[in-house]
């Protein structure tokens, strides 16, 4: 990194990354948007701050040990992932069919936020983003100073949290379309869900 760089170009970088890690499609924004619809904003604002809890190990393993795990490490990753992925669509077309509302569910938010942590932890992707993508930034900018690495986490995770309460507040807000509207925007959710556990189990045994 250019010895040059300023904590504030740290900041702006992190900050652009997060808007791209916030607003990519992956199982952690489709299980975010199908709390929301289910639950509303009291469901879905917990899990929007999931990563805060689940990125410090995936932040280590990734910086530390990711070179010095076996070949079959995120494999066998994908295939958890893709199963755990399966059963968070299963459990919402269990409600989707029912038509139970999320807050009949006792403690639904807290549960919301341990399966969005687990969500992260296995999900390939998070590893591989930090591994190839924010860890060797991370990694210049601590060799410069910590005060550069913490600009860089504070732009990345103000946006990223940012970002992912935006979605919250968003499709809270789709929830006054009507039942019928939100039915059909959970089920696409839970569709999408599927694909998704669907795309990992098959990474997983492809290799």
């Amino acid at each position: 990194m250019d010895s040059t760089l300023l904590p504030g170009a740290l900041l702006l970088r992190g900050a652009a990354l997060g808007l791209t890690a916030a607003t990519a499609p992956g199982p952690f924004q489709t299980y975010l948007i199908s709390e929301s619809l289910s639950g509303g904003w009291r469901r879905g604002a917990p899990v929007a701050f999931a990563p805060l809890i689940s990125d410090a190990p995936i932040i280590v393993l990734t910086l530390l040990l990711l070179k010095q795990l076996p070949d079959g490490f995120l494999r066998v990753l994908s295939l958890a992932g893709g199963l755990f992925v399966l059963y968070l669509a299963w459990g919402l077309f269990k409600q989707w069919r029912t038509g139970a509302a999320a807050s009949d569910e006792v403690s639904s938010a807290s549960g919301g936020l341990r399966r969005a942590v687990v969500v992260n932890l296995l999900s390939p992707g998070a590893y591989l983003f930090w591994a190839f993508v924010n860890g060797p930034i991370l990694i210049s900018a601590l060799r410069e100073s910590p005060l550069h690495g913490g600009a860089f986490l504070v732009g990345f995770y103000g946006i990223f949290i940012g970002g992912l309460v935006g979605l919250v507040a968003l499709f809270h807000q789709a929830r006054r379309l009507g039942p019928r509207v939100l039915r059909a925007l959970l089920l696409v959710s839970i569709v999408i869900l599927v694909v998704f556990g669907g795309v990992l189990l098959n990474q997983g045994i492809a290799g």
